[in-house]
């Protein structure tokens, strides 16, 4: 290759290797009949954004066909003309040029900004939102769009890769703008898991496979609906086929900016830890209406909630929330529930509960909650509090072996007096001691304990984690003493798919009144 002939190559794989010429003959290899004008193409197919442009190149005349494209191409940065200011477009392309090229388009797509992890503050989140709302207006993406680039990915798979370019990540995004185009987007999760319990002497091996499949339909932009399938066998080999969530969201309802409106069968929390009210925790999906929004720095949610005649929770549920941000990164909340069931006396009751969310730094998060709840037909009234602390070593301290994350909690509470504490203790305070993700199900939650509790979670390998449980205390009603401890491995074998083997276990007074050990597995589309 005579040496004139390598500007555009060293413009676009970058000019600042010590000596690109010796560089480029080891690429003569890649060399292919195919001209610069492909690029062109490419560039003409898959611009996003299209602002006016000056001449980049010299030896580019202004009426030529391919002028616009080269200069929108010039303008992102995607290619480089040679040192004496001109293009050259009659010269041919090689492999490793288009792989180039490629890859600063994948890079543009990868630097669409995304949402910040959910401990940012609301304010935050509405502001990435509504910078991402702006951002969907100035980008054009069809299907033939997507195709293309999908073509390229695939022809072009082993440069990419050569050239550190995330080729499956890539691919994960495309899967996402096609989403985006339709009206009607399908997710999906697996989950089974393999378990026996022992339990006021009974032994029993549940096989619980479980699908789900979630519907999002956009009807208007501010307008859509949710509705979740689901399947699966429960221990006794039940088999369970039902929609368990189906709602309509209205966002900037009545005109008013972030004013949301929901109305069906859904899932409520009130507040970070949900003493009076969790529904997602315990899998209840109750059906009415909630409508959330803002009055300046106050976030209100309201809800009227009923059940359906083949529902076991309390029929009629209100309440509402109001929180507010006092400083960056602190949360106070407070809640209300009511539960006026006219038909069960058993169901009548109110109660409040105050929360507090807050990071105090990097790697250091604290949350807290007091809740009381009346039942008015016994007049028995039950007080629940619980405070827990999240260390991350690696972000507080700088501690990267392992990576380790602490968390340290505190329990007091009476007896419940919410509405249908039944097995599996149904709307009793969650104050959920498995922390990270880990289902709760596996050993129920429990009211009239005073404990404190804490837990280790350790990395071991990149995509293998470790972590051990205890909780110690007392029942409060009878004084005896509380133990637990709890301990698993999560394996990741394969992207989003964890399998989880563990075992735990419960004493009261020294006797063992929980044991279990199993495997689970999960994935999600």
């Amino acid at each position: 290759m005579p040496e004139e002939e390598t500007g555009i190559l060293w413009g676009i794989a970058g000019a600042g290797s010590p000596d690109p010429h010796l560089k480029l003959r080891a690429m003569e290899g890649f060399y292919m009949t195919r001209k610069t004008a492909g690029a062109v193409v490419l560039a003409l197919v898959l611009a996003l954004v299209a602002p006016g442009f000056t001449q980049p190149f010299a030896d580019v005349p202004t009426n030529h066909w391919a002028y616009d494209a080269i200069a929108e191409l010039a303008a992102k940065g995607l290619i480089e003309g040679y040192p004496d200011g001109t293009f050259k477009g009659n010269q041919p392309l090689t492999r490793y040029e288009m792989a180039m090229v490629v890859a600063r388009i994948i890079a543009r797509i990868e630097a669409i900004p995304t949402p910040p992890p959910p401990e940012v503050r609301r304010a935050d989140l509405d502001a990435v939102r509504r910078d991402l709302e702006a951002a969907v207006g100035r980008i054009s993406v069809n299907e033939r769009n997507i195709a293309t680039l999908q073509r390229l990915v695939n022809e072009f798979r082993a440069e990419l890769q050569a050239l550190g370019v995330r080729v499956t990540a890539l691919e994960e995004e495309l899967q996402a703008l096609r989403a985006r185009l339709d009206n009607t987007r399908v997710t999906g999760l697996f989950d089974a898991w393999y378990q026996v319990n022992q339990l006021a002497g009974t032994n029993a091996i549940p096989i619980w496979p479980r699908i789900r499949l979630q519907f999002t339909g956009t009807v208007a932009p501010d307008v859509s609906v949710f509705m979740r399938a689901r399947w699966f066998s429960n221990v006794n080999n039940a088999q369970v086929l039902d929609w368990d969530l189906a709602y309509l969201t209205v966002n900037n309802f009545l005109g008013w900016e972030g004013l949301t409106l929901r109305a069906g069968r859904e899932q409520l929390a009130l507040g970070p830890i949900g003493l009076l009210l969790n529904e997602p925790i315990y899998t209840d999906h109750r059906t009415g209406v909630s409508l959330a929004g803002a009055l300046g720095p106050v976030r209100f949610l309201a809800l009227s909630q009923y059940s359906t005649i083949n529902q076991a929770n309390a029929t009629t549920v209100y309440g509402g929330r109001l929180s507010i941000d006092p400083i960056p990164g602190w949360t106070l909340g407070v809640n209300f529930r009511a539960d006026p069931d006219p038909l069960n006396q058993l169901q009548r009751g109110s109660g409040w509960s105050v929360d507090l969310s807050a990071r105090l730094a990097a790697g250091l998060t604290l949350r807290a909650e007091w809740a009381t709840y009346t039942n008015q037909t016994t007049n028995l009234t039950g007080n629940y509090l619980y405070a827990d602390a999240t260390l991350n070593l690696a972000q507080l301290a700088g501690v990267e072996t392992f990576n380790p994350i602490i968390t340290l909690w505190y329990k007091n509470y009476d007896q419940s007096r919410l509405p249908d504490t039944t097995f599996p203790f149904t709307d009793s305070p969650s104050g959920n001691f498995t922390a990270h993700g880990w289902p709760f199900v596996f050993i129920p939650l429990r009211d009239d304990l005073n404990t404190f509790g804490a837990r280790l979670d350790l990395t071991v390998l990149e995509n293998v984690g470790v972590w051990v449980a205890g909780e110690f205390g007392s029942v409060k009603s009878t004084g005896q003493d509380w133990n637990l401890l709890y301990a698993g491995v999560r394996w990741e074998i394969a992207p989003r798919t964890p399998l989880m083997l563990y075992y735990g276990t419960t004493s009261v007074a020294g006797t063992t009144t929980f044991q279990q050990y199993g495997a689970y597995i999960f994935t999600s589309w």
